[in-house]
């Protein structure tokens, strides 16, 4: 299963107040950090003033964007809306053996998907770097339910299935489309090579 969301628990101090602006938030890795001179990340977010919404920006120490979303509390613990997650070109070609280039770009918009009162909901999307789909899948409060599907950089799919509240079930290929597996409430009851994969060409990218 492809889940890369880096979502972090954040641990604020009560009393700090949360408004349209405020100072950013220091990290240490995962936690929130006093320390500014230990950071490798910071973020802003502040009060939509018209909803009961808070918006969230999270920069590495370069002013790259790393994640945008929206909070329904103001702690930042329940994540509600619709969340972007970007990386480095050059870490997802180190990451999965590729060698991506983009005119002009260094980094890309990774993953996204809809959180619903802090749990997944609906769509989410991964991307290669030249903006084709990864991999797709489906939520229904929190578990993946529905298509599942895992693509190659050509378009070809190399894993698909449907998933039935967090459980593989029924017909599943595998092996880089391969392989056809069968589940049943996510109990593999039979498998069998099938027919190898045609040559692989480029698919157009969806810039």
């Amino acid at each position: 299963m492809i889940k890369n969301i880096f979502l972090f628990p954040l641990l604020f101090i009560n009393a700090l107040a949360v408004n349209a602006q405020v100072a950013p938030l220091y990290f240490y890795g995962n936690q929130v950090t006093t320390d500014k001179n230990k950071a490798n990340s910071y973020a802003i977010y502040g009060k939509v003033s018209t909803e009961n919404v808070w918006t969230f920006k999270r920069y590495d120490l370069y002013d790259n964007l790393i994640q945008t979303g929206s909070y329904e509390d103001e702690t930042l613990s329940t994540p509600h809306g619709y969340f972007n997650f970007y990386m480095d070109i050059q870490t997802f070609n180190d990451t999965h053996k590729t060698n991506f280039t983009i005119k002009g770009k260094t980094r890309f918009l990774s993953q996204q998907g809809n959180f619903v009162h802090g749990v997944e909901q609906g769509k989410w999307l991964l991307f290669y770097p030249d903006g084709n789909i990864l991999s797709t899948q489906n939520y229904v409060n929190g578990d993946l339910d529905g298509e599942f599907k895992i693509f190659d950089k050509f378009g070809n799919v190399e894993e698909g299935g449907n998933y039935v509240r967090g459980k593989k079930d029924g017909e599943w290929i595998s092996l880089d489309g391969t392989r056809k597996d069968v589940y049943e409430n996510g109990e593999l009851k039979s498998s069998v090579l099938i027919t190898e994969k045609s040559k692989k060409k480029k698919r157009p990218t969806n810039k």
